[in-house]
This record gives structure tokens, C-alpha cells and sequence, in this order.
């Protein structure tokens, strides 16, 4: 039973893989501050950002971090990979375990 448990909890993390540079470096301080318990490694060519159940990326507050213009095309330009469901709308980005 514990092992099964192990699974459900491992199955419940969402996440993202953003390509390396100055607008995933913006998005993970945003995710920092607003999900302060959210797994965030550096790596040399990608940014991992993982936490369970849900994750939001808020375009508006991204785009005030870079203090540029920023939208949601330009930040699926360096999406690499994800995991979970993806919801796309203009000012945000969500990824979740969500069916609906």
C-alpha cells in the first residue's frame, strides 16, 4: 500500500522545463515568490520548476519582472517540455493534474 501511495504522490507533481536565458530566469523568480515550496533547479541549458497538483505563470507579473512587454506565445518559445495538463490563455499559463 505505501508503494502505491508513493506512486499517487509521484503522479501529482506538475511541472515545466523552460530553455536557459533571461526569460526563464524571470519566470522562475515569479514562481519563487509565489509558490515558495516549488522545486526550482539550474541547470546549464534548462530551468526545472515542479511542485504538486498546480502551477500558474502569470504573464503580467513575468513581464514586470523582465520590466518588458512579455506574452504568452513568446513564453511557449522556450517551454521545452511539461508535465500535466496545459491550459493556454493571454495573460496566463497554467499546468495542472486537473481532467477538466
Amino acid at each position: 500500500m505505501s508503494s502505491e501511495q508513493d506512486l499517487i504522490h509521484e503522479n501529482s507533481k506538475v511541472g515545466v522545463k523552460l530553455m536557459a536565458g533571461e526569460e526563464a530566469e524571470a519566470v522562475a523568480m515569479v514562481a519563487a515568490r509565489t509558490y515558495p515550496e516549488a522545486e526550482i533547479a539550474h541547470y546549464p541549458s534548462y530551468i526545472s520548476i515542479e511542485r504538486p497538483q498546480r502551477i500558474e505563470f502569470d504573464i503580467p507579473l513575468i513581464s514586470e519582472e523582465l520590466g518588458r512587454p512579455y506574452d504568452a506565445p513568446t513564453f511557449l518559445v522556450i517551454l521545452s517540455s511539461y508535465n500535466g495538463r496545459i491550459s493556454v490563455e493571454d495573460e496566463r499559463i497554467t499546468i495542472s493534474t486537473e481532467l477538466a
